[in-house]
């Protein structure tokens, strides 16, 4: 018999209350009272059942485990391309073992610069991968089996040309475009919030996104043709609660724009997948991707009447959090990650990044990215947690955290569709303004001393330890500056001025753009060549102070 519930367990009773860092008040312990409001047919059932609250498969991970990749891109494409080669050969690997590599693009490529422009000299390389032409292309993915790998290419409003410079070289090689298999970032609105990385205007931006989609669904069947990038919004500050509301409401917009431009939501919901974010309080980011794909599957098939399972289920790519990373005591961060990483494997996502425990200093040293992927590697092979589906599932805690993230997720959503959707909050500045402030609500609260960070303020160790950080090659600029000047001599400079001139009309008359971007490819035009005429027809975005922005 289940004893009634003290009065001493109210939410935020006396000194020792507890909050997650959404704010949720917690109690000092749950009990089934706690999921009287919770049908576990309608709101848990197995896992591999509709809503699909304890995962996607009825057996987890004992068919395949999740895609064990490690982000990276840096410097010259061929040093890039050697990287990825080394983290296959350590275990990178997608489902089955398929061979993956997923790569980040530098700066000026995610703002639509060669790297010889001279807003972009200071900045190639860094972040991630220069990508200037179809050659750059081709030198990244030299010897690389991508005719059955999975390549995950991230980037945001360059995508469609990135990705048509990745089907030109697939093609060069012989392999249809049909057959390749990966997915694509393509989401600049997410960045506009989370890392202020805006080129267009949000409908500008919007339309080039679902031009990629619409051209993905004809064209490249097996590619994931936008991935729903909610990792930045969290990095920038927005709590469990406002990563999965944000995005989810993005992917509302997305969808109706799909449903808008003609396509059937089965035909492209399929191919949406997600990206979040994982921080320290390991329960509260269990909780949130069991509440996400929850209010998801609901959303897709009683919102949008979607008959395709697939379009129901939210496939979850994790990343662990570069935010929660310190400087002070580094070696600190592999805990943090290899926590972070647990969360993420026990509440069943699809894809894991884990990230290095040098990564608040520079891009990963080669030590800290084997660390990073071998952590991956013990919690598949050691600790047991892949061997049973959703193995917190019926913790009273979890199950009751999951359906308050959800109720709290939805409520922020009702207020941005009363602002019109996601998009029109995001001009009116709600959006950007809501992460400030929880940034800030945070940052005081680690400033006070009331939210702990072991070595930072409290714990502080006597003297930094030395970390050896990783060093770019001082030649890669002149390198690929002396790139870009032989491509332009050696091009036929009629047909990459033709092919340009596609571009600007088509973008000016509305027609699709993916098709153009492969012929100008195929050209020689360089990316910002094109990205130069698109700023032409569309303009670029202005940029205004966050909390200026919004004063509802």
């Amino acid at each position: 018999m289940v004893s009634p519930r003290s009065n001493t367990q109210d939410e935020g009773v006396g000194p020792a209350e507890r909050r997650t860092n959404s704010g949720i008040p917690l109690r000092p312990f749950y009990s089934p009272h706690d999921l009287d409001k919770i049908d576990y047919q309608k709101d848990t059932p197995d896992p591999g059942q509709y809503p699909y609250t304890r995962g996607l498969y009825p057996t987890g991970y004992r068919k395949y485990v999740w895609m064990k990749r490690e982000l990276s891109g840096f410097g010259l494409p061929e040093e890039t391309n050697q990287r990825q080669k080394e983290l296959m050969e350590l275990g990178q690997e997608g489902y089955g073992g398929q061979s993956t590599v997923m790569i980040a693009f530098d700066y000026p490529t995610n703002y639509g610069y060669d790297s010889d422009h001279p807003l972009a000299v200071a900045d190639v390389g860094k972040g991630g991968v220069l990508v200037d032409s179809l050659d750059d292309m081709a030198r990244l993915f030299d010897g690389l089996p991508i005719e059955t790998m999975h390549s995950a290419l991230v980037i945001d409003t360059p995508a469609p040309i990135a990705l048509a410079m990745y089907v030109a070289y697939a093609e060069s090689r012989g392999i249809p475009r049909s057959r390749l298999r990966g997915s694509i970032t393509n989401n600049p609105l997410s960045s506009y919030v989370g890392n202020n990385m805006q080129v267009f205007s949000p409908q500008v931006s919007l339309r080039l996104m679902m031009d990629e989609v619409a051209f993905c669904v004809k064209e490249m069947p097996l590619w994931n043709h936008l991935n729903l990038i909610a990792y930045c919004m969290r990095e920038a500050g927005a709590t469990a609660v406002q990563e999965v509301a944000f995005i989810l409401a993005l992917a509302v917009d997305i969808v109706r724009a799909g449903i808008k431009m003609g396509l059937a939501v089965d035909d492209f919901a399929p191919r949406l997948s997600f990206h979040f974010a994982i921080h320290n309080h390991f329960f509260e980011e269990v909780a949130k991707i069991r509440a996400a794909r929850r209010i998801w599957a609901r959303t897709m098939r009683e919102g949008f009447g979607a008959r395709n399972p697939k379009s129901w289920q939210m496939r979850v790519y994790a990343q662990t959090s570069g935010f929660a990373l310190t400087r002070q005591e580094p070696l600190n961060n592999v805990s943090r990650v290899a926590l972070q990483a647990l969360a993420a494997v026990l509440a069943g996502c699809q894809s894991l990044h884990t990230a290095s425990y040098d990564e608040v200093y520079e891009i990963p040293s080669e030590v800290a990215q084997t660390i990073a992927l071998r952590t991956q590697q013990i919690i598949e092979h050691e600790t047991g947690a892949a061997d049973v589906a959703d193995p917190l599932g019926g913790s009273y805690y979890v199950e009751w955290l999951t359906t308050r993230v959800e109720k709290e997720a939805r409520s922020y959503m009702d207020r941005i569709e009363k602002l019109g959707g996601y998009v029109s909050a995001l001009e009116k500045g709600y959006l950007a303004a809501e992460i400030a402030r929880s940034a800030m609500k945070f940052q005081k609260a680690v400033d006070d001393g009331e939210r702990i960070i072991v070595g930072v303020n409290k714990y502080q160790p006597e003297g930094a330890l030395p970390v050896e950080v990783f060093e770019y090659n001082p030649q890669m600029v002149e390198v690929a500056v002396q790139r870009l000047t032989d491509l332009r001599a050696r091009r036929d400079q009629g047909k990459a001025s033709t092919a340009l001139e596609a571009v600007r009309q088509a973008a000016a008359q509305g027609h699709p753009l993916m098709p153009n971007f492969i012929e100008a490819v195929k050209s020689q035009v360089t990316m910002g060549e094109i990205m130069g005429v698109l700023k032409e027809v569309f303009g670029e975005a202005s940029r205004q102070p966050v909390l200026a922005s919004y004063g509802g």
